[in-house]
């Protein structure tokens, strides 16, 4: 089979499966698109690939926060630790797994793409996550692993090699748990984390989850996440409910800027345009960011401290990707070339290129 050929049958299959999903629901729902759909061409490496043994993951999350102060800027270290350990295994499960999928887009063998759909089938089948998170903290985590496991799905789902029923359980489970995620979110308009950051990380979390499983109330929860966001960030592109995080100011808006870029590139591949949102504010915080990375001397005026400093990694700055493929910017593209990786785990791995 040619390779044209071998693409146009899995634009079929996905196209196909994704009516069928319609037409389960019982009404003709939009398709939904994400930005990894291009399917990959299968078969490049002859590879042998052996998948490893998921883990199982709790349904509930035990962890709490560990910073002391009222403006969460100052970090408790024993606190920190307890939470690093609640949270390892998490974290390294998901970051097995968007290895996986970014693995398989790359190289297009087959076996890691159903290793992916395993362990997340599994995930759904033992209800991962699934309960009412305890903490504030919990909760956060909670939309955090769902968001990355969401991308990873998106990124593998058009294999078609994957079995039908499993589809259906990793989708209907990506949606029940991003549910119960906003359903914390939902009375908290007055309260900070309805409104920063944690809201844009959730929303980022339920778009990705309604587009795995052609939702569309998710799928707009997640674009309201991103305007709640947009309409605070002023004209200096800064957002005020992340400078009152003291000397963690510029962490918080670059923690900030993350889930809003991939909200906007996921609404840009089903043809909304996020970024033109409250005159192009965006693009205002994104240079803020950039300019503060490199001179944080603006931040430490503005919020009154000295801002924290750490190495720069893929987390800092790696999902600017896809926005300065869109806006060229030369700082920016100065900063991204300084990255010994450019995978985000939270967000599921490698962006959208």
């Amino acid at each position: 089979m040619s390779r044209s050929q071998d693409l146009f049958k899995k634009s079929v299959f996905l196209a196909t499966l994704l009516m069928i999903a319609n037409a389960t629901q019982g009404q003709a729902a939009p398709t939904s698109h994400g930005p990894w759909d291009a399917p990959v061409s299968a078969g490049k490496t002859q590879m042998a690939f052996r998948c490893p043994m998921a883990p199982q993951l709790p349904s509930t999350l035990k962890v709490s926060d560990y910073y002391t102060d009222a403006a969460h800027s100052i970090i408790d270290p024993v606190r920190k630790q307890a939470y690093d350990q609640a949270t390892r295994s998490l974290r390294s499960t998901a970051r097995s797994v968007v290895d996986m999928a970014d693995h398989y887009r790359s190289d297009g063998n087959e076996a890691e793409a159903a290793c992916v759909a395993s362990f997340l089938d599994g995930f759904a089948t033992h209800e991962a996550l699934s309960d009412s998170a305890a903490t504030n903290q919990a909760v956060y985590v909670q939309g955090w692993m769902l968001g990355s496991f969401a991308v990873a799905w998106l990124k593998i789902r058009a294999d078609d090699t994957i079995p039908n029923d499993e589809r259906s359980r990793i989708a209907g489970w990506l949606a029940d748990v991003a549910s119960r995620n906003i359903a914390y979110y939902q009375p908290r308009s007055d309260k900070s984390d309805g409104r920063n950051n944690h809201r844009y990380w959730a929303g980022f979390t339920a778009m990705a989850a309604g587009i795995a499983a052609n939702r569309k109330d998710l799928f707009d929860w997640g674009m309201d996440s991103f305007k709640i966001g947009a309409s605070q960030i002023q004209s200096d592109g800064t957002l005020p409910l992340e400078m009152a995080r003291r000397s963690r100011a510029l962490h918080y808006h670059i923690f900030a800027a993350a889930p809003l870029v991939t909200l906007a590139e996921m609404a840009s591949a089903n043809g909304v345009d996020l970024y033109a949102v409250n005159d192009n504010a965006l693009s205002r915080l994104m240079q803020s960011v950039v300019t503060g990375i490199d001179d944080p001397s603006f931040f430490a005026e503005k919020a009154g401290v000295k801002q924290e400093t750490t190495p720069l990694h893929a987390d800092d700055i790696a999902w600017a990707t896809p926005f300065e493929r869109r806006f060229p910017n030369p700082a920016l593209a100065a900063l991204l070339k300084k990255l010994t990786s450019r995978s985000v785990v939270y967000l599921g791995g490698l962006p959208a290129s």
